[in-house]
């Protein structure tokens, strides 16, 4: 059935859809995709949607795709699209859409409710005979159950009732056939900033604690303990910052300290706002840095950076020590750092990557999972034309663990590297960076103490930056004013390699965390140890972040992070996350040094599969300069 609506100018004949495939079909003048029960939405959705609720359908996640069928002729057109967000007053009230059409960006806003944002489609993007793909980015995406409202688990971003199509014309001269909403509020999208040409990297740093000069800018829900650190100690908590002066991309760096307390608090939910709506979710049971793009819409350059905590698993302290004020400790806040990415980086601000949901991959690379560690090298030499060990050489451990150079070790690649066989926890690493490891070329700042292990090893530590060097000297009798001098000369020549290397840009640099994190019981029972192990958390984009835009201040540096097997993929998967990051599975991250147990097979497919991302999908990336 077709109706028929006259214009001013000629009769136009606008198709009634029904449910067929979108891809042989022609549109009209006017399509309408209804997300009722009852509608025909189910022939339009490609991505990201969750499961058909009686008057619409939620999005999934930060992103979701309708393929709509080709118009009927090359001409500009009209978007709306009705929807809602999640909204729990005061706390959460805000969100960000951004809409593409057919890979290019036609609109973006902040919404605060029940909207109908329309976008305009230039002729340019409407390609006679083809379909249009309609792309909707929802950063603010938000999982309810971390907030403590409900129990669901879905990453909920846009809850849409309708997407109508129609030429510009309709909207004068038949505007009655178009979809009502009286409670919509009508948003016309602006187009999306970009990053100015030519914009210097700008920092800014925020500390807080009882003497630091940033402490004016905390606001509601914050206390200072008996050492002077920023404790959350209410369900929500508010800090003001000044907006960055430009427009541009930034992200914002959050030094945290979870409030840990074995079979009562474990892990602590941090949902972290700003301006309203979600930027990250998070449940942390580890002392981290997390980096969190700021979208755009969500602030003015020149006017404040509102950011809210949500974190409702703070413990009630004052049910320890019968205070009548009530306390719900769950952080320690250190500090804050607002950065702009670089231009070659801005891809990244459209990236999250939190405890809430994880970013498809751009690639994906799964090759010789089946080989045995023996036939592993010879395939590799058979498919590719490279031998294990030069591949495996493209690689630099950066830790915080020795599996990967161990592996490097057993795949017949023994080459020196400032944290090859070194402990290096995250957070140290980066304020290691950011110090050039200056501390590592100074005696004076250098320990060494004999290890009673099996064997028993002299080891070097350097306490500013929570690192530990093995020596590979076992011998407890050795004299220990010439190893420590060895040692530091060792080690001032490696740091000048490693930034010869961070230069060069030619090395991916992989990074683990497989170490069982120690905390302290406050309140031991009787023969209770003082210490507790946690398991070790996989690593998130968002800690990754930071580390790689320190690496890439130097040179074109890719970052391979590896986690447990998870998303139903294999061990020795790797994934390209975005251009010079990689995410790799691993079913087990313990290797020992004992160079006849053939445990590090999962470690070489890691390497040959990230070297085959790294020449494939990451080359672009690789040969851009660094500046």
């Amino acid at each position: 059935m077709t109706l028929t609506v006259t214009s001013e100018q000629q009769p136009v004949e606008v198709p009634t859809y029904h449910p067929a495939a979108a891809d042989s079909r022609r549109g009209g003048q006017l399509l309408i995709v209804d997300f009722e029960q009852l509608g025909n939405s189910a022939v339009y959705r490609t991505f990201g949607w969750s499961g058909q609720e009686d008057t619409y359908v939620w999005t999934i996640g930060g992103g979701s795709g309708l393929r709509l069928p080709p118009a009927a002729e090359v001409s500009p057109l009209v978007l709306d699209i009705d929807f809602s967000i999640c909204i729990i007053e005061p706390l959460l009230n805000a969100a960000v859409v951004r809409v593409f059409a057919n890979g290019h960006p036609i609109g973006a806003a902040r919404v605060t409710g029940r909207t109908r944002l329309r976008c305009a489609i230039p002729a340019g993007l409407v390609l006679a005979g083809e379909p249009i793909d309609l792309r909707l980015l929802h950063p603010c995406f938000v999982r309810t159950d971390f907030i403590d409202f409900g129990a669901d688990d879905r990453p909920l971003g846009l809850c849409v009732y309708t997407v109508c199509v129609y030429a510009p014309w309709l909207m004068s001269a038949a505007a009655h056939l178009l979809p009502s909403a009286p409670d919509c509020v009508l948003i016309h999208a602006t187009a999306p900033s970009g990053v100015p040409a030519g914009q210097a990297v700008a920092r800014f740093v925020y500390r807080f604690g009882m003497t630091a000069p940033d402490r004016h800018r905390l606001g509601n829900g914050w206390r200072f303990d008996h050492e002077g650190n920023t404790w959350a100690d209410a369900r929500t908590c508010h800090v003001e910052l000044p907006a960055p002066p430009q427009p541009g991309q930034y992200v914002a760096r959050f030094d945290i300290r979870p409030m840990l307390i074995r079979h009562i608090s474990p892990t602590q939910r941090i949902s972290i706002l700003l301006a309203g709506a979600v930027i990250g979710q998070f449940r942390v049971g580890i002392g981290t840095s997390l980096s969190i793009p700021l979208p755009p819409e969500l602030f003015e350059p020149g006017q404040v950076l509102r950011f809210d905590f949500a974190a409702h698993d703070g413990v009630p302290m004052h049910e320890f020590d019968s205070s009548r004020t009530p306390c719900f400790l769950s952080f320690i806040l250190d500090a804050i750092e607002i950065q702009s990415l670089p231009l070659r980086h801005s891809g990244l601000a459209g990236l999250r990557s939190d405890d809430a949901a994880l970013p498809a991959p751009v690639a994906t690379s799964e090759r010789f999972l089946e080989h045995p560690v023996d036939d592993l090298p010879g395939a590799v030499k058979d498919a590719l034309g490279v031998d294990m060990a030069e591949i495996l050489r493209q690689f630099e451990s950066l830790g915080d663990n020795c599996s990967f150079g161990l592996a490097q070790q057993k795949g017949g690649c023994d080459v020196l590297g400032l944290l090859r066989f070194a402990n290096t926890p995250l957070p140290k690493l980066l304020t290691a960076l950011e110090d050039e490891f200056r501390a590592a070329s100074d005696k004076a700042q250098i320990t060494m103490q004999w290890v009673p292990s099996d064997p028993g090893e002299f080891v070097l530590s350097v306490e500013r930056y929570g690192i530990r060097w093995h020596s590979n000297v076992f011998d407890v009798s050795a004299d220990q004013a010439t190893i420590f001098a060895q040692q530091t000369m060792r080690l001032s020549y490696l740091r000048r390699k490693f930034y010869e290397g961070l230069n060069a840009g030619r090395k991916i640099f992989a990074i683990s965390r497989a170490e069982p994190k120690k905390n302290p019981i406050p309140i031991p029972d009787a023969d209770e140890l003082p210490y507790w192990e946690a398991a070790p958390e996989s690593f998130r984009l968002a800690e990754i972040l930071p580390l790689f835009l320190k690496l890439n201040e130097y040179g074109t540096n890719t970052v391979l992070y590896l986690t447990r097997c998870a998303n139903g993929r294999r061990s020795g998967t790797v994934e390209l996350i975005a251009p010079g990051i990689m995410r790799g599975y691993v079913d087990d991250f313990v290797i020992t040094q004992h160079v006849d147990t053939k445990d590090h097979a999962a470690w070489l497919r890691i390497a040959v599969n990230a070297w085959l991302l790294h020449q494939g999908p990451n080359a672009s990336f690789r040969n851009k300069p660094a500046s």
